[in-house]
């Protein structure tokens, strides 16, 4: 009788720390049904690992990647693979982590852990289980006791960046080039930001993110 063989978990370790990301590799090599597909050191790197020709399934990324905002983390790796796992290292609890957790196939794990924590919360992530540390359970249920207040869409690191471009006078041609992105897709973030700031055109988006603090004041006025 022949044995079908076990499809392997394609996994991508990002972290900022090489040599962390070797350890990581190692115990996740020594489990026989996790795989590294890559590893990236830098954020701006993720685009090239994600986009190497390998397929992966879930993400392993250390939010310190991203100077530490796990909301980026996670919209930066999902904005290249929509449905990929992925599991945040953290050194911290805060508002964007909070935000990142609610999102669905996301979980979250100390970056000072054990390398056999690290596997096993993985494992749980990828068997629909999301196990949060005490600390994020915490933070999490007082964030749901505390009165509802409406918070602005946050923007993504392209929209961002998109908008200072547009802030300049520039074209959404001019801004594809500069971004190295096609027209369309310049265009696609510079609707959404009009979609998220509640604004009919570019002078109105540009003048409600420079009142929320979203773009710098020389850039709109260079």
């Amino acid at each position: 009788m022949s044995l079908v063989p076990v499809a392997k978990v394609r996994v991508l370790i990002a972290a900022r720390r090489p040599v962390a990301a070797d350890g990581l590799a190692v115990a996740l090599g020594q489990t026989g049904d996790l795989v590294v597909r890559g590893r990236c050191c830098e954020a701006g790197k993720l685009a090239t690992a994600l986009g190497a020709g390998n397929a992966i399934d879930a993400v392993v990324i250390d939010a310190e990647t991203f100077d530490g905002d796990a909301a980026r983390a996670v919209d930066a790796v999902r904005a290249l693979s929509p449905d990929v796992a992925v599991l945040l290292l953290i050194t911290r609890v805060d508002e964007p982590l909070l935000e990142a957790v609610t999102r669905e196939h996301v979980s979250c794990v100390s970056a000072y852990g054990e390398a056999l924590d690290i596997v096993s919360a993985l494992r749980a992530l990828l068997s629909g289980r999301t196990n949060l540390p005490p600390e994020v359970q915490y933070a999490l249920m007082q964030k749901l006791r505390r009165p509802a207040t409406a918070l602005p869409p946050r923007l993504t690191e392209r929209e961002e960046q998109v908008l200072e471009l547009a802030a300049t006078g520039l074209t959404v041609s001019q801004i594809a080039t500069a971004l190295h992105i096609s027209a369309s897709t310049a265009k696609t973030h510079l609707l959404r930001v009009y979609e998220k700031l509640e604004a009919p055109n570019r002078s109105a988006a540009v003048a409600i993110a420079l009142g929320r603090g979203l773009l710098r004041g020389s850039a709109a006025a260079a």
